[in-house]
């Protein structure tokens, strides 16, 4: 069978980004007519009192299918903890505007009751969906994927109409005072003399992606995309596309590393799966940047509910086009990995990796006090408390808030002093609790250099305990991403079904929820 190795083009904005950016600042004098920006200064009353910049929180992006994650909350540098609860929706096109009602307390029981219906039917098809691909495990493939197809063609009405509320959800917990633009006084493509830098653009690219209406489900994960492939080539694009190896496949936001010796049929499916995927990028970026300066919201959304209908036939197809894929790779040995194996002992192996969970335990319990104390710190106080997790216990840092000018509290503020002792406290114990793990760790070493022979080396004694500690991290993963690797590779599945069981699979992994920002005002004169 000829063999041929997957080209990963760069993304369309790779190869044009420098055009898009200078074409954006070129068309400036046609957005020249345009009234001062949504909630600009100007369009607020006169003497009406102006808020400070409302707390949002973006969800982290997802990894690439494999990639090692990290469960330590080592060094957060938050200025605002995130809520808790925020980790049930990580994919959620609600997430950004539920953070700034969950952070703001501004919640309603009305809001909260068909928040809380929509989780529980949520995991209600999940769960089906979940334990149907238990019962075809070990099927044979036709029989598995007849069993998946009977079940996506009733399961897939009622995740539609699942998508459907969570787009009313949105739609519902979204407020003039909460958009991310409320207060931005800049606009893509808005005359100046500086242009739009790749991060703004990108900025915009990921808000849209959440408080833009008009948008398919689809859509708004290809925006998502769109900004982290933006975002992560601000400096050099084409450098970052060749540090790049993945693919972003189906569903979205997923991404995927295929194997180097796929048959040449299904390269050419992939390389024509990424023109089609990037000509459709292309188009929602467009419409996008240049609606981003309209007066008017309703001409806004009329232009992206006409692209999503224009959309909709291609992005069905380009479904069709990964399905051809999956089919193609399924035999594929790259599709079953190999489970991971320890360089010790079952008996030292499960010692060591119990004091890996429990280093890990501590350090997630420690940066969980630390938050609670932090957020007992009022919204308007002029500072927010940054703070670093490591062996040597907690390091603060007084970050200025937002819209707080000069303010800064004084050397005796009561509730500066309150706050740091209380952290402070939180750093000793913890500082404590990892010096009785190094006398653990020392005794552990003493047994594995034992079992390695009388003539064991220090750096012998340590390389069999990184080995230890990498396979229990390969086999975390491997666990961890299961669901991760059904959603994208399982032939069978809806494209609802794929973007559910992703949602569920995320969460599996116990992703640290992303920082907080503050909704943007002003951009500085320079990028």
């Amino acid at each position: 069978m000829p063999v041929n190795r997957v080209p990963l083009a760069p993304p369309f904005y790779t190869r044009a980004l420098v055009c898009l950016i200078s074409g954006l600042a070129s068309v400036a004098p046609c957005h020249a007519q345009f009234d001062p920006p949504r909630n600009s200064p100007s369009e607020r009353d006169a003497g009406a009192p102006i808020a400070p910049p409302a707390p949002i929180f973006f969800p982290i992006n997802p990894p690439p299918l494999d990639r090692p994650v990290s469960r330590l909350a080592a060094s957060s540098g938050q200025t605002i903890a995130p809520p808790a609860e925020l980790a049930t929706y990580l994919t959620e096109p609600f997430y950004a505007v539920l953070s700034t009602r969950l952070t703001g307390n501004s919640l309603d029981a009305k809001k909260r009751q068909k928040l809380d219906t929509y989780r529980v039917a949520r995991d209600a098809l999940l769960e089906e969906l979940q334990m149907e691909l238990v019962l075809v495990r070990d099927a044979e493939p036709v029989t598995r994927r007849t069993a998946l197809t009977r079940l996506a063609q009733r399961q897939t009405p009622r995740l539609a109409e699942l998508e459907a509320t969570a787009e009313q959800i949105r739609s519902e917990l979204a407020s003039r005072e909460n958009d991310w633009s409320a207060l931005r006084e800049w606009r893509l493509g808005q005359r100046n003399l500086r242009g739009d830098s790749p991060l703004e653009i990108g900025a915009v690219m990921r808000a849209s992606a959440f408080y833009q209406a008009g948008l398919a489900p689809t859509q708004r994960l290809l925006l998502r995309e769109i900004a982290i492939e933006i975002m992560s080539g601000a400096d050099d694009a084409f450098a970052a596309s060749a540090r790049q190896p993945y693919l972003f496949f189906s569903p979205g936001l997923t991404r995927v590393r295929l194997p180097d010796d796929v048959p040449t049929e299904i390269a050419a499916k992939v390389a024509a799966y990424e023109t089609k995927k990037s000509t459709l990028k292309k188009e929602l970026f467009d419409v996008i940047s240049t609606h981003d300066s309209a007066t008017f919201a309703f001409l806004r959304n009329a232009a992206i509910r006409s692209l999503a209908e224009r959309q909709a036939p291609a992005l069905a197809q380009l479904e069709i086009l990964a399905d051809d894929i999956r089919d193609g790779l399924v035999q594929h040995p790259s599709m079953s990995p190999k489970p991971p194996q320890s360089p010790l002992t079952p008996m030292l192996t499960q010692q060591t990796m119990t004091i890996v969970e429990a280093r890990t335990a501590l350090q997630k319990a420690t940066r969980e006090k630390i938050d609670a104390i932090t957020a007992e710190v009022p919204a308007d106080y002029p500072v927010a408390f940054a703070t670093t997790i490591d062996a040597q216990g907690v390091k603060v840092r007084l970050v200025p808030r937002a819209g707080a000018g000069r303010r800064r509290p004084a050397q005796n503020d009561p509730l500066l002093a309150k706050i740091t002792t209380r952290i402070n406290e939180v750093g000793e114990e913890h500082r404590q609790r990892q010096e009785e793990f190094s006398r653990v760790i020392e005794e552990l070493r003493g047994d594995v250099g034992r079992v390695l022979g009388k003539g064991a080396t220090p750096q012998q004694i340590d390389d069999a305990l990184d080995g230890v500690i990498r396979y229990n991290a390969q086999r975390e993963n491997t666990e961890g991403y299961h669901d991760y690797r059904v959603a994208v590779f399982e032939p069978g599945l809806s494209p609802e079904q794929r973007r559910i069981l992703l949602g569920g699979a995320l969460r599996k992994l116990d992703l640290p929820l992303g920082g907080g920002e503050f909704q943007p005002t002003r951009r500085p004169a320079s990028w």
